[in-house]
């Protein structure tokens, strides 16, 4: 069946506000209703043109036929659903699809087979949305993605997933129309997939002899033998299964760092010869591939030689990032390839190895890309760079005309908290909320037209350190995924967070029915915590993604009444809240919000620098806000930063005062360290200050901590000065960068 008008003169518009559209995730980038319905309870008939893909079609037939109403309904004609490829007059944008549902049928048609299969990932939540009342609405869609590269990531080495599980996670990036899955393959942690070269590398480094178990600084771990590897018939499996579905498998064997399962399985590739281990705990190791042996680069290029005989995209993701030094200045066989070769330090070494790669990876008409570690020294021609640490390193390789894909870990780790700490399992750290993710703007600030047109994408990333089981990954992983898709297809004057969160609610059942453990903490009360109306005074509001209203409680049960302005407190308390939601599939927790009161407490206080971008949500009133940052560190309760800072609260009055502190934090995994000394004075005028006392953090100091000192004075003003403990030194992950410095809440008592 044939099109009677060619598709893309269709008179298709931008919809309106007014029309309540159907809850489509990602949202189309024009849909015009036609204000009525087409029956779907007739048998239907499912064609398509000669030219389509027969196993897409296949496909596609399934999994529509399996959402007809099945009624007993006698009739003359079936419904026609038909789809077409065309060969368009004009330039249209790749991935671009036209659906139309008219009364007498449904057409879908593309350039391309790949359009067709995006196309029919709209037309199958509408037919999933349809199937309880028989009945279609009238309209049509003409799509496209704003971005062309749209991925996940998921970590197999800190915790290993099986082939059908892979399969299922693929599944729902080909739903939500995202093309790209990063298949991080190798760590420290263990070596995943088979090399028939080098078998020792799934006989020895696909396994662990114990895990570390709980928090990071809790240096707590089991002793249960744990791993696992993938066969080459199994990757080509879900390459196969990868590739029906229009979405590219980039596989990433990391290095020269992150690399102690290949040490293990082959020691003569290190600096020293061994012994190494597979290892049982998260972080940064120095052991490293041995940038002065020839024998690493014989070896990595046949992984490599059989990597990309299994994978056939364009791209072969190399890791390069946090490769500490260590090893390199001690070793005789780097030291003299750095002499050889006119390098001038180990930044430059690292170049050189990456560079060398990619000058392999070229030759067998594939390219590199790395994390922005892969920019030191020197960027790799026909490198792209996938910017994790910020907008930086993105930034730099645009304007330096490279390809980058944008996963900075602010928005796009999927790893850290989405929700209330209290009720969400172990995680890595931060606070990435759903909104917070639907909010990300690929494209950072300061690039011009043409610069922008090197920003590819972005990338949602799932680490596992904390994460075991399918279930865990669905749940932190969902319903991000669906913020971030969205994120990357939709025009961006067409996104609106309230409206997305509308469909959202209703594609939870659906994720019910798909056995997809996701997550409604999206559904929690998140307490908003302000300046109050006079020094001294909290507000407390409490903002709710959901449509049924909030009910407010002391601890003691005793109910709130919340004002258009919020609650004002001015004395310690526990408040609890609970979102009400009309619908099954969502199950809010209850919120719980602890203020404990002191001197300092919502009184006016100044910084002398301010905190990093990454971690300044609140600003100086965070310190100072009831709010103790907790060792489940999350954006939102710390404020951070890379240097020295000065901070001063006015308590308003003299006042006597017999103890002064500040709360920090210390995670060396993480690159956070606390402070090197903190140097506590007062004053009762906010002129002349005089010293109280200096505090030294314990060592180890890890987890939070309270630094403070007892003092027996009147004073109005109170001053901490706090110092950084600056470049993070040898052996401790992030060497040679700059260390976080988190601080929470300031105490007078």
């Amino acid at each position: 069946m044939r099109f009677a008008l060619p598709l893309c003169l269709l008179p298709i518009v931008a919809f309106g506000q007014s029309f309540h559209e159907p809850a489509l995730i990602p949202r189309p980038a024009e849909l015009a209703p036609m204000h009525r319905t087409l029956g779907m309870e007739c048998p239907w008939n499912i064609v398509g043109h000669p030219l389509v893909d027969p196993k897409l079609l296949a496909t596609i037939s399934a999994e529509f036929l399996a959402q007809h109403p099945n009624t007993e309904m006698d009739c003359v004609d079936p419904v026609h659903i038909a789809f077409d490829l065309f060969t368009p007059d004009t330039i249209l944008p790749p991935e671009w699809y036209v659906l139309a549902v008219e009364p007498d049928g449904i057409r879908l048609a593309s350039p391309t087979n790949e359009g067709l299969f995006r196309g029919s990932r709209t037309l199958l939540q509408l037919l999933e949305q349809s199937r309880s009342t028989g009945r279609l609405p009238l309209l049509r869609i003409k799509d496209h993605p704003r971005f062309p590269w749209r991925g996940m990531h998921l970590d197999v080495c800190r915790h290993f997933f099986p082939v059908d599980f892979v399969k299922k996670y693929i599944d729902l990036l080909a739903r939500y129309k995202m093309n790209t899955f990063h298949w991080h393959l190798t760590e420290d942690q263990g070596w995943r997939i088979e090399i028939k070269k080098y078998p020792r590398l799934t006989e020895v480094g696909a396994w662990r002899n114990g895990s570390q178990i709980g928090p990071y600084a809790a240096q707590t771990f089991d002793t249960l033998h744990y791993g696992g590897f993938y066969t080459q018939e199994e990757i080509r499996e879900v390459v196969a299964y990868a590739s029906a579905r229009y979405i590219t498998i980039v596989p990433e064997i990391e290095m020269p760092g992150h690399a102690m399962a290949a040490l293990a399985s082959y020691p003569h590739l290190g600096c020293t010869g061994g012994p190494y281990e597979v290892q049982q705990g998260w972080g940064v190791f120095d052991d490293v591939f041995c940038a002065g042996n020839d024998t690493v680069f014989t070896f990595l290029e046949d992984v490599l030689g059989e990597v990309m005989d299994l994978f056939p995209g364009e791209y072969i993701h190399i890791g390069g990032d946090e490769c500490p030094k260590t090893r390199w200045r001690e070793c005789p066989k780097c030291q003299a390839r750095m002499q050889a070769e006119g390098l001038k330090d180990e930044h430059e070494l690292q170049s050189y190895f990456i560079q060398r790669i990619g000058r392999f990876v070229n030759s067998r008409g594939r390219k590199i890309i790395g994390w922005d570690e892969i920019l030191e020294g020197g960027l790799a021609p026909n490198a792209a760079v996938m910017s994790w640490l910020g907008t930086e390193g993105g930034i730099a390789t645009a304007k330096s005309g490279h390809f980058a894909v944008m996963s900075p870990n602010s928005h796009c780790y999927f790893d850290h908290y989405q929700g209330d700490p209290t009720h969400e399992p172990l995680a890595f750290g931060g606070h990435t909320t759903v909104q917070k993710v639907y909010g990300y703007e690929p494209i950072p600030e300061g690039l011009s037209e043409e610069q922008a047109g090197y920003i590819l994408g972005a990338q949602g990333n799932v680490w596992t350190e904390y994460i075991l089981t399918p279930e865990h990954v669905e749940y932190m992983a969902v319903p991000r995924l669906l913020a971030l898709a969205e994120a990357l297809w939709t025009p961006d004057e067409l996104r609106d967070e309230a409206d997305f969160i509308r469909r959202l609610g209703a594609e939870f059942s659906m994720l019910d029915t798909l056995e997809v453990n996701a997550s409604t903490s999206l559904y929690q009360v998140a307490f908003e915590v302000l300046p109050g109306s006079m020094p001294g005074e909290i507000l407390v509001r409490t903002p709710f993604a959901g449509t049924g209203g909030v009910k407010v409680w002391r601890a003691a049960e005793v109910p709130i009444e919340v004002g258009g302005t919020g609650i004002a407190l001015q004395e310690s308390t526990i408040l609890q809240a609970h979102g009400i939601v009309d619908n099954p599939s969502i199950r809010p927790d209850t919120s719980t919000l602890e203020l404990v009161f002191n001197l300092a407490t919502a009184r006016p206080v100044t910084l002398s620098n301010s905190p990093h971008e990454r971690f300044s949500k609140g600003g100086a009133f965070t310190l100072v806000d009831g709010i103790s940052g907790s060792s489940r560190r999350v954006d939102n309760e710390w404020l951070a930063w890379k240097e020295d800072v000065t901070m001063t609260v006015d308590l308003g009055r003299a006042t006597d005062v017999c103890y002064i502190g500040i709360g920090a934090f210390g995670d060396t995994h993480s690159w956070i360290h606390p402070p090197k000394a903190v140097f506590i004075s007062t004053s009762t005028n906010g002129k002349r200050y005089e010293p109280v006392a200096e505090v030294v953090p314990p060592d180890p100091a890890d987890g939070r901590i309270e630094l403070g000192s007892d003092v027996q004075r009147k004073a109005r003003y109170i001053r901490v000065e706090v110092k950084s403990n600056g470049i993070i030194q040898e052996g401790l992950p992030g060497v040679g960068e700059a260390a976080w410095l988190f601080l929470d809440e300031l105490e007078v008592r």
